[in-house]
């Protein structure tokens, strides 16, 4: 794309010299020759002071104000610019959005896995949520897409509307409503506010919270797995007649984000098979399941609420034989009535044999967590589920326990 046509598109102004232009960021330190770097006011720092280091490697700049050097072209609002050229491009692809509580990024690999047979996909990367990183992976993402597939975050009210006003999803999901930021926002408000943007419908599981506001747009969700049975640490779930193995242990949680993609599928008449299904895996950090010696580690890290602690919880009860041992930090962002009655309600239904804590008090059960405590307790086929919200860095634990059990 030509930095003059780019300017055109977003209503700017070009000073310099006309250029190609082959990848686009936001933070001067991942751009490289030929980028276009948007220069974003953010809450503690300003874009605008990094454009100099953007013109030293060779890239080009979208800007409030001149700043001279290389060519770049001067806009109202950067922002705004930003999540227009991402709308623009895929104009003419049939946009899908997820939202929810929980699963949003498993059921955004789904569903753009499966679109895949069918077209060219350009999905949001990772767990890019937000309307920046949205943005981004779209102006980075394939040419021409057939199908656009993004997952909508949601850190305060609003958030989820200002994206899908721009983006106009042609069909949403909503995977659910839970606890996770609950003390930030009206989750059930926040994430059903995605039906005032979408053209066709939105899938969700006909929780009745979210039928009274998404505007007769709802479509219930189809049932497609009727039994789903663990062996060794991989999930095989049996779809009519027939089974199909998933790659690591699928919760309850995972297989209703594959019945959420499966039903995208029907809803749009585009045809699936079995071996569509095959080998399948979750995304890095949503409860991967690794045998470590002679344990099994689970990295559930991501992030935590209630609803996502149970259903790790419940995957790991379901390996019948093993001893189970939770390592948690706290949740963020939560406020729920009773919630120290729903934490000891997961507790006594999954009863684990030891559970650790690391960070401030926030569960009525368990002891500080050390690793020279973990290794006295455990046992030859012990699983450990290690999780906690982001802000304690439970990767750091994750990566304690497996140095140490490695030797």
């Amino acid at each position: 794309m030509k930095l003059s046509e780019i300017s055109q598109i977003i209503d700017g102004k070009l000073f310099g010299d006309d250029a190609e232009i082959s990848s686009f960021c936001s933070d001067s330190r991942e751009c490289q020759k030929n980028a276009l770097f948007f220069a974003l006011k953010g809450e503690k720092t300003d874009g605008h002071n990094f454009v100099k280091e953007v013109y030293r490697i060779g890239g080009f700049a979208v800007v409030s104000h001149e700043i001279r050097g290389a060519s770049h072209v001067i806009v109202k609002d950067v922002h705004a610019s930003l999540m227009n050229l991402a709308a623009w491009k895929v104009r003419k692809a049939f946009k899908i959005a997820i939202t929810g509580s929980n699963g949003k990024t498993t059921t955004k690999n789904l569903i753009a896995s499966l679109l895949g047979n069918h077209g060219n996909v350009c999905r949001s990367v990772g767990n890019f949520n937000t309307d920046v990183g949205i943005s981004l992976s779209i102006l980075n993402g394939p040419e021409n897409p057939k199908y656009c597939v993004v997952e909508i975050g949601a850190r305060f009210q609003g958030d989820v509307g200002k994206v899908a006003k721009i983006f106009v999803p042609d069909l949403s999901v909503i995977t659910s409503v839970g606890s996770s930021h609950s003390s930030l926002m009206d989750v059930v408000r926040e994430k059903s506010s995605i039906s005032d943007y979408t053209k066709r419908f939105v899938i969700y599981d006909g929780n009745e919270l979210l039928k009274r506001r998404i505007n007769g747009k709802g479509r219930i969700f189809k049932k497609h797995v009727c039994a789903v049975e663990y062996k060794g640490l991989n999930t095989f779930a049996k779809i009519g007649k027939d089974e199909v193995k998933l790659n690591g242990v699928w919760g309850k949680g995972q297989i209703k984000d594959l019945e959420l993609a499966l039903s995208v599928m029907d809803e749009l008449k585009l045809k699936w098979g079995l071996r569509d299904l095959k080998n399948l895996s979750l995304p890095e950090g949503r409860m991967c399941f690794k045998r470590i010696a002679d344990y099994t580690l689970v990295d559930d890290t991501y992030n935590a609420n209630l609803e996502s602690l149970e259903n790790v919880a419940k995957a790991a009860f379901d390996l019948r034989g093993r001893g189970v041992v939770w390592i948690l930090a706290p949740m963020k962002e939560i406020k729920i009535e009773g919630l120290n009655v729903k934490l000891m309600n997961i507790f006594n239904q999954f009863r684990p044999r030891d559970v650790f804590t690391v960070g401030e008090k926030f569960y009525p059960f368990g002891r500080a967590y050390s690793i020279e405590k973990i290794t006295k307790i455990l046992k030859p086929n012990d699983i450990m589920i290690v999780k906690g919200s982001r802000a304690y860095k439970m990767e750091k634990v994750l990566e304690e326990i497996g140095e140490t059990l490695n030797g």
